[in-house]
């Protein structure tokens, strides 16, 4: 959450997120109002893994951001740093940072 009018040059991080807790997670399969909107299913194959929140630092701009974070996002890049087979972050397929 940000309150603050956002101005050029302020930097600020975008931080989304999701998460697997099991007791919020059986809370809201009790609720009427909750549960219509989620696939248990789906949930249970992520049950466990705790979740990921992928963090981008972003400076404003006079017409939008500009991103400054230069990281794996995609499947593919993920897998390829893991393997070893990216080294640099030039080669990441999603490459923000210029």
């Amino acid at each position: 959450r940000c309150y603050r009018i956002l101005q050029a040059n302020m930097v600020i991080t975008v931080e989304p997120g999701i998460y697997f807790i099991d007791h919020l997670l059986d809370e809201a399969f009790q609720s009427d109002a909750l549960k219509q909107f989620l696939v248990n299913e789906r949930i249970e194959e992520f049950r466990g893994t705790g979740g990921v929140r992928l963090e981008d630092d972003v400076v404003i701009t006079n017409d939008g951001i500009k991103n400054m974070t230069n990281c794996p996002r995609t499947v593919s890049d993920v897998e390829k740093v893991m393997s070893g087979d990216i080294k640099e972050r030039s080669r990441l397929e999603r490459n923000f940072y210029l």
